[in-house]
């Protein structure tokens, strides 16, 4: 009995390769519940993220809706107060013609001298005003020392970040504002050999111009209507899209989003522009007026109309000019708002326009460097008007402006196909 439970109790033995089975099974398990571990925690982590993120966004959202019910509820209180202020005014203004009917004409006689009196006060403040403003401009310059130099050289350098901000952002909607009229302009060039096409005229397509290789008896009123209106028209088109692209993608961070905004307002030029460039001196889309045989009343009203949309495109602009500072800045307020717009809007104007036409050289087309200058009638309501806005506030996220390399690298491939290819001339027909 004592032999057959000690052989009962006695150890179990394994060999050596169960042993190393068993150590691999068990390393295995335990990798694999490591693994599970760790997909679990991504898991959570993904889903905790998730949520982080839709309260975010239901933050802002509501943020957004907050300021803009805000928005809203003062302009309604400006509306309110104007219109009180007029019925005031207009009250007034009914009041005093009642009295001035009850006055003799000695009293109104006396009154006129009065309001006369006022006026030369007025005047006479105003040039004593202009002559002080004058001679403290004056002193200021004689005001100059070593340490007011010093000062003004020591604020100069302070201001030194502000002025590269302000660099950075004319350097990018300069970029993008050449790079949306070269676009829109390759687009029309295109478009108008297309319709040159339906008439089997063969064309040659250079950076400057486009020559029909057709005598002028071939012409007619078909195809003049057709070929130098179609390539504007199909422009303006794209320009609309380009507005709703942009409206869509304006809360976005990032500098190319103003590509569709300058593309926006380019399109409208392209034909407006060219209506009022091409009426003024018969050329152009004015080949197309010409030929409809429009008597000088009928053109000057076509230019009427061309100046009045090219207007309604800028006061469009205005507010999403302010808008597109979300790259750059926090906020718009008063501080940075003006020299906001000059660097965003102004400042690629004159430095764009410039490099179209060294871009060009040694041509100068006249018919084209008109229409791009014409561009400033939508340009000067966003520059009158940008103050009337409220200020903008935008994501309280640090900002990190950069230079827009997607645009310049585009920008240079169009420059290369613009001077490279079409300097030798395509040939269609």
């Amino acid at each position: 009995m004592m032999m057959i439970s000690r052989s009962h109790y006695k150890k179990r033995s394994y060999s050596a390769v169960y042993k190393i089975y068993r150590r691999l099974r068990f390393i295995r398990y335990k990798k694999r519940a490591t693994r599970w571990q760790k997909i679990e925690t991504d898991r959570k982590e993904i889903q905790e993220r998730r949520e982080t993120r839709q309260k975010l966004i239901e933050f802002r959202n509501s943020e957004k809706e907050l300021h803009r019910l805000k928005q809203k509820a003062d302009q309604e209180e400006k509306k309110r107060l104007k219109k009180e202020l007029r019925e005031e005014f207009r009250q007034r203004d009914l009041l005093f013609r009642q009295e001035w009917q009850k006055l003799t004409k000695e009293d109104q006689e006396k009154a006129r001298q009065a309001r006369l009196l006022e006026k030369r006060e007025r005047k006479k403040q105003l040039r004593h005003n202009l002559k002080s403003s004058l001679e403290n401009f004056i002193g200021s310059f004689r005001s100059i020392n070593i340490r007011s130099l010093k000062s003004r050289i020591k604020d100069f350098r302070e201001n030194a970040p502000q002025r590269r901000l302000l660099g950075l952002i004319s350097f990018n909607s300069t970029v993008l504002f050449v790079l949306a009229y070269l676009v829109l302009y390759l687009i029309y060039q295109g478009i108008t050999v297309i319709a040159a096409s339906f008439f089997s005229y063969p064309t040659i397509v250079y950076y400057y111009d486009i020559y029909f290789n057709i005598s002028q008896e071939a012409w007619y009123h078909d195809s003049v209507k057709t070929i130098f209106s179609s390539g504007p028209v199909v422009n303006f088109v794209i320009g609309i899209t380009f507005l709703i692209i942009y409206s869509n993608i304006r809360e976005a961070a990032g500098p190319f989003k103003l590509f569709f905004l300058w593309g926006f307002l380019h399109s409208v030029n392209m034909l407006f522009g060219a209506l009022l460039i091409g009426t003024l001196f018969e050329t152009g889309v004015g080949h197309v007026i010409s030929w409809m045989y429009i008597m000088d009343t009928g053109k000057v009203l076509y230019s009427i109309i061309s100046i009045f949309i090219l207007v309604i495109a800028g006061i469009i602009s205005a507010r999403h000019f302010l808008i597109s500072g979300n790259t750059y800045y926090n906020e718009i307020n008063n501080e940075n708002r003006t020299s906001f717009i000059l660097a965003q809007v102004l400042v690629p104007y004159l430095a764009g326009n410039l490099f179209l036409v060294l871009l060009r050289q040694p041509h100068f087309v006249f018919y084209d460097t008109f229409i791009v200058l014409a561009l400033i009638i939508s340009l000067l309501p966003v520059l009158v008007i940008f103050r009337s806005y409220n200020e903008l506030y935008f994501e309280e996220e640090e900002k990190k402006p950069h230079m827009t390399w997607v645009g310049l690298v585009i920008l240079a491939a169009v420059i290369l196909f613009f001077r490279g290819v079409l300097a030798i001339g395509l040939r269609f027909g």
